[in-house]
């Protein structure tokens, strides 16, 4: 019996070209086609031709059956939110929109063996910083302190963390949504932050975006209203970082302009001194005046750049999805029978390309490994 096989699907090759940031006209160059022809090639108008597939193959790193596979329509993506237009080009941040959505099938497929925590805090139809702290943090049991780890806060409450993809580091922290048989779930990416401080309060900024994600058409949006937007998501995060009641009882205790008080407390809420000087001159517990002479003592003194305890702190790391899949290397799944599975999502991917995209060492799918213990189930 002849199996047919199924048609060339341009919109792959759209989408590895994408991730590949190349346009059409460095496809075609690289394979000795016109633009047109390539062009063609994506808008299925016909497919290309044998030696031209080969070539494709060989340029954008992906296998064959990739370019054959089907869209799963069980799939709704959502808006990409990234922190600044400004200093991305459309074609860097098209590529991260293309490696988030080949992490979200692998997250997917990962599913099948492992029982990942679920996402069940509702999106907003109105932002309110305060009252969507408080909301997370009653939904969430985290009660009224500081917040040691919000990383694995969130992961343990359903949302995919992971790090900067390669070629990111212009990148800041990002998020993104992905609806998976009416499931949601929500992916963050972490820039190539150095300070523990500024990265708890980047995780918390996405989650800020990952809640309010039926409010804003990114699309249609000005850049000075994209820019107010990613305001109400710092003041988000420093509501849920720095609870207000316990703050306040913080900075009425001692001397409020004085600089060593905040970098002191920067320790306790996990957060930058910067930050905890903006919040209290947004709960108004300083004035304006005292708030530009704070903000400039810390001009002169360097720490706009960096501030103490910055370098001294380890970085916290995202665990769940790699350490997922180190289980299943663990427990006897091989890497070959993991990539089968994950032709049953029309994934077809190289072992590299998915070691790369979880941030796993080099060759894990290809051998077995020992693993810490995580708060994940195996799958009955």
């Amino acid at each position: 019996m002849v199996v047919q096989e199924s048609s060339f699907n341009g919109a792959r090759l759209r989408a590895a070209r994408q991730l590949n940031m190349m346009t059409i006209g460095d496809v075609a160059k690289e394979i000795g086609v016109t633009t047109q022809a390539v062009s063609q090639f994506e808008n299925n108008k016909f497919p290309p031709k044998p030696e031209n597939l080969f070539a494709i193959c060989g340029l954008l790193g992906y296998p064959r059956e990739y370019f054959f596979e089907s869209d799963d329509s069980r799939i709704t993506t959502g808006y990409t939110y990234f922190r600044s237009l400004s200093s991305t080009t459309k074609k860097e941040r098209d590529a991260q929109i293309e490696k988030v959505k080949l992490l979200a099938r692998i997250y997917e497929a990962i599913s099948d063996y492992i029982k990942f925590p679920t996402f069940t805090l509702d999106t907003q139809s109105e932002f309110d910083a305060e009252k969507l702290a408080e909301y997370v943090r009653e939904q969430w049991g985290l009660g009224k302190g500081p917040i040691a780890n919000i990383i694995d806060v969130m992961e343990r409450n359903g949302i995919v963390i992971t790090t900067a993809f390669e070629n990111s580091k212009g990148i800041d922290a990002y998020s993104h949504v992905e609806i998976i048989d009416k499931k949601t779930v929500p992916i963050v990416v972490l820039g190539y932050e150095k300070n523990v401080f500024r990265q708890q309060f980047n995780a918390a900024h996405e989650l800020g975006h990952i809640l309010t994600d039926g409010i804003y058409d990114v699309n249609d949006m000005s850049k000075l209203e994209y820019k107010n937007m990613e305001s109400m998501m710092h003041q988000f995060a420093g509501a849920l970082l720095i609870p207000k009641d316990e703050y306040v009882r913080d900075l009425y205790s001692t001397g409020k302009t004085d600089i060593k008080l905040y970098l002191e407390l920067k320790k306790k809420y996990r957060v930058s001194a910067a930050a905890l000087i903006v919040r209290a001159n947004q709960l108004n517990v300083i004035t304006v005046n005292q708030y530009q002479y704070l903000m400039k003592q810390m001009s002169q003194k360097g720490y706009r750049l960096e501030e103490p305890y910055d370098a001294d702190t380890p970085i916290l790391k995202p665990r769940y999805l790699k350490h997922a899949m180190k289980m299943i290397i663990d427990k006897g799944v091989s890497g070959n029978e993991f990539m089968s599975a994950l032709k049953k999502y029309k994934l077809s991917l190289h072992k590299e390309m998915v070691e790369k995209l979880v941030g796993l060492e080099t060759g894990l799918l290809s051998r077995t490994s020992n693993v810490d213990n995580v708060l994940l189930m195996e799958k009955p």
